[in-house]
């Protein structure tokens, strides 16, 4: 059930991938998590890494630059996990329209913007996948079987919740 809600806004079908590699710890529901909060991770950091030059706002710039260190230091442990479960690195949701996922298209909207439309999608794109991190992080501790996965997934919640205030001011 959580990995249909977790798969749940994509427009096709993906396979989870390859069973995890040489820990047998993983389940389907860490597979799934993985596989989408590592891409959705990364899209997310490139689309705050273009705030210093590209936002009108110094509130925007300041908004994104606290998202971008902890989003950090969280995609090399997601990495890590996914690399311990033995994923490949490559992103089964490419081209995937699904909630919180900043896609090609907005990264290039986001470099092609004025100011203040830049200001308008950013927060908006990151508003919505610290919304999605919080979501997707419940389903993994509820459902994932991974001790360590689950617990990146309390610390990803704590962080959707803390850049949810950030991003709000």
């Amino acid at each position: 059930m959580v990995v249909a809600l977790i798969l749940g806004g994509c427009a096709t079908t993906a396979a989870t991938g390859p069973a995890p590699g040489p820990s047998t710890a993983f389940n389907p529901t860490d597979v799934a998590w993985l596989q989408l909060v590592v891409p959705m991770t990364s899209n997310a950091l490139a689309a705050a890494r273009l705030a210093p030059e590209r936002a009108g706002s110094a509130a925007v710039r300041s908004a994104a630059t606290a998202v971008v260190v902890p989003s950090e230091r969280l995609l090399e442990r997601l990495k890590a996990a996914r690399d311990r479960a033995g994923l490949p690195a490559t992103d089964v949701h490419s081209g995937h329209r699904m909630p919180g996922m900043v896609t090609p298209a907005d990264l290039a909207a986001l470099r092609t913007d004025g100011a203040a439309e830049f200001d308008r999608r950013l927060l908006a794109l990151l508003r919505a996948h610290a919304a999605q991190l919080v979501v997707l992080a419940r389903g993994e501790q509820a459902s994932g079987a991974d001790p360590e996965t689950r617990a990146l997934a309390a610390d990803l919640s704590a962080e959707g919740a803390r850049e949810t205030e950030v991003l709000a001011k």
